[in-house]
């Protein structure tokens, strides 16, 4: 039989084994709101829509961007708390939703330790959080114009008109980290403009 101490060990190890991995940012289950669920539910069927329109449409150069920045299989949730916080290099591409491929310049993003996250340069900018959604990574924020003061994620109106003065309306996506230069938030079903929003961020 093994001794006390062999069977604390074993005790332990299996203890540690079990215990979840620490998530990065808040749980936000309790403030996704219902359509926005259903929004993320389906970033698999969109993008798959998007990606054949901007294959068989998108300029090469825009192609290139797109496949580099999908490229790489996601790193696990266990694994992404400490390459996410820092500053990043964003870079917004959005497919569908007339345009098969728009590619545009790199702008300025911050993540914070917490979670937060702002997208901080470029006319239309982003403010939400980071964080665990059934046990996978995910932005909740809000879009809004530069200039405006936008209000937490969790604050916005029950009912959103996306042509309103002034443009504020919820974002979501799902959040895949690849490396520690690179990560991607796909936002299925945006309000505006598109079906699919890929943001790059590199460092």
């Amino acid at each position: 039989m093994p001794g006390p101490m062999r069977t604390r060990t074993a005790i332990l190890i299996a203890a540690l084994a079990a215990t979840p991995a620490a998530a990065f940012g808040p749980d936000l289950a309790p403030i996704i709101r219902a359509e926005d669920r259903i929004r993320l539910e389906q970033v698999d069927a969109v993008a798959g829509r998007t990606l054949r329109g901007a294959l068989a449409q998108g300029t090469p150069d825009d192609l290139a961007v797109l496949m580099q920045g999908l490229a790489g299989r996601p790193l696990p949730a266990d694994q992404v708390a400490a390459l996410l916080p820092g500053d990043w290099s964003c870079r917004m591409l959005k497919l569908g939703g007339g345009l098969p491929l728009v590619v545009y310049q790199p702008f300025r993003c911050r993540i914070d330790t917490d979670g937060g996250f702002v997208k901080l340069s470029g006319s239309q900018r982003m403010q939400g959080m980071i964080g665990d959604l059934d046990g996978a990574q995910a932005y909740l924020g809000t879009g809004y114009i530069a200039g405006d003061t936008a209000p937490p994620y969790a604050d916005l109106p029950d009912s959103i008109d996306p042509a309103a003065t002034p443009q504020r309306v919820p974002e979501v996506g799902m959040v895949e980290v690849v490396s520690p230069t690179r990560a991607r938030i796909l936002m299925p079903l945006p309000m505006l403009e598109s079906d699919l929003n890929i943001l790059l961020l590199t460092r």
